[in-house]
């Protein structure tokens, strides 16, 4: 059996997926029934991470990807602050001309939790860069419909995210400075 993870943050990243194991093609949906705010503590890294809780009038965008039973094991390890449970297939809409797919549907969720470290500028630029795979509109939608911002670490020099953007994909910064740029009114300035 096919497992299709929603992945929401990082997992958005074809690189950064690629770097934890053989996914197929990913592809975007709306979780409705879950809000995603910078709420993970990252306790050992003092960072804030993003997760999701459930929220029954809110909604948040991602992508599906499939794994088999060997992959699913490295991506539980990757995500070893998160618990990985079930999803209703009632819960996803589709952004454009998919179906959804056989198999069974899992999403990482947190424990409940606050979080008042900061954001490593690395691990944004990962997700930013996932967004943009899909469309400027898909990182526009991040932006937009995640709580909980905090203060940003620019970390780019010396990421501090263990899987950061590879030489080749920073050509995508002056973007993703674009859109953060558009954001202001969501999101705070780096220190």
């Amino acid at each position: 059996m096919t497992h299709w993870i929603f992945g929401y943050g990082s997992l958005m990243c074809a690189d950064s997926r690629a770097r934890t194991g053989v996914t197929g093609e990913a592809f975007p949906v709306i979780l409705h029934g879950v809000e995603r705010g910078w709420n993970v503590p990252i306790a050992g890294a003092q960072l804030s991470v993003v997760g999701i809780h459930r929220q029954a009038d809110k909604k948040t965008g991602g992508v599906l990807f499939p794994l088999n039973d060997s992959e699913l094991r490295h991506f539980d390890a990757r995500e070893v602050e998160y618990e990985r449970v079930p999803l209703a297939r009632e819960q996803l809409e589709l952004v454009r001309g998919h179906q959804l797919p056989e198999g069974e549907y899992w999403v990482y969720m947190p424990q409940p939790s606050e979080s008042h470290h900061p954001i490593a500028q690395s691990y944004l630029d990962v997700i930013l860069h996932g967004c943009l795979q899909e469309s400027m509109d898909f990182a526009r939608h991040f932006l937009r419909h995640t709580s909980a911002w905090k203060t940003r670490l620019n970390d780019r020099d010396e990421p501090l995210y263990p899987r950061p953007l590879n030489p080749k994909q920073q050509v995508v910064i002056p973007l993703i400075e674009h859109l953060l740029n558009e954001a202001t009114e969501h999101i705070t300035p780096p220190q």
